[in-house]
């Protein structure tokens, strides 16, 4: 494997000096904007991976990691946040949370190494990125996928809740509550993602159970808001489809399901069911509370920063920084029964 280009290669290559490379990839404004250019003319002439510049310079670990997540106006990538930075405290490391805004530059600058901030890996909730800035790659820090799987994708850990047979378990919670015109929000058939693996759980429960193979009650290409939820449910109802049990992909989809039915007078859950997943705050507030998938949070943030660490500690050679293998991490889940759905005997109960 050829040697990594290093931050003295690229002073040698732009004539200057390190330090004027490390103030241009640290952004300090202490350096010329022609002599800026040059060097980072250099950086991408010359494949610069800028993420071990705080190695190079003191000859240890950062003890940061970038957690980056789409939004966080989803209340679960707050609270993700909130758990991976006390978690990363308790192990003396600190995490810095990065917003992609759903940018496949944003994320792709992550997973490259091409960041303002060294870390020792990147924990990704990926929105945007195409598998192949990942199977391409040959330098950048270690990475772990939460949730998202990218197909093909090399060299990462996959992090997760078991979306097929959480899926399933929500079909199944509705069939003995009596619903059998169950309405899936947030299908995704494009790539192998959250969506179409929840989708694959949805439709193989509903044939075990012999329910309606309906394509009308599969509705996909909608935002994963609470707008897309309200706006995709009331149009299914206008529509004179007949529904009495929604399976949202996420809880603020199934938020916004519960308005559209509220403002239809139908009442939750005796003429419609309503399910999602996430087990966000908000669930436990709604009016009727909602039932949720919830994932085993503590053990996926657990879980994330082992496989980070892990990569990181074997990464310290000179020769790459991209740990030598992918693996799947499944996390535990449970259904927290709450009022949007009949109750059944023995079902898990959560505030």
């Amino acid at each position: 494997m050829a040697r990594r280009v290093s931050i003295k290669d690229v002073a040698q290559h732009a004539g200057v000096s390190w330090k004027t490379v490390s103030n241009v990839v640290n952004e300090r404004p202490v350096v010329r904007p022609e002599t800026r250019a040059r060097v980072l003319a250099a950086i991408e002439e010359l494949g610069y991976v800028p993420n071990h510049v705080g190695r190079e310079l003191r000859g240890g670990p950062t003890r940061s990691i970038a957690l980056v997540v789409p939004e966080l106006q989803n209340p679960y990538f707050a609270r993700l946040a909130e758990r991976m930075q006390a978690a990363a405290r308790e192990r003396d490391y600190t995490v810095s949370v990065e917003v992609s805004l759903h940018s496949i530059e944003v994320e792709r600058a992550h997973v490259r190494g091409r960041t303002a901030r060294p870390v020792d890996a990147v924990i990704l909730s990926p929105s945007a990125l195409d598998p192949a800035d990942l199977f391409e790659r040959t330098a950048g820090p270690p990475v772990v996928l939460l949730g998202e799987r990218l197909p093909g994708a090399a060299n990462v850990t996959h992090v997760a809740i078991d979306n097929v047979a959480s899926a399933a378990d929500a079909v199944s919670h509705l069939v003995a509550g009596g619903h059998r015109r169950l309405l899936f929000l947030g299908a995704d058939r494009s790539v192998r993602s959250t969506g179409t693996d929840r989708l694959a759980g949805f439709r193989a429960a509903s044939r075990y159970a012999d329910l309606p193979q309906d394509p009308d009650l599969l509705r996909e290409g909608l935002e994963w808001t609470r707008e897309g939820g309200y706006r995709e449910t009331l149009s299914v109802l206008e529509a004179g489809i007949e529904v009495d049990g929604v399976v949202a992909a996420n809880d603020l989809m199934a938020l916004g399901a519960l308005r559209a039915l509220r403002e239809r007078g139908l009442a939750v859950p005796e003429d419609v069911a309503v399910i999602g997943w996430d087990d966000v705050p908000e669930a436990a507030w709604s009016t009727p509370t909602l039932t949720s998938i919830a994932p085993d949070l503590e053990a996926l943030v657990a879980a994330a920063l082992d496989a980070a660490l892990a990569a990181s500690g074997e990464a310290e050679g000179e020769e790459s920084a991209v740990p030598a293998g992918a693996e799947e991490t499944v996390i535990a889940h449970r259904l927290v029964e709450r009022g949007s759905t009949r109750p059944v005997p023995g079902a898990d109960e959560g505030a």
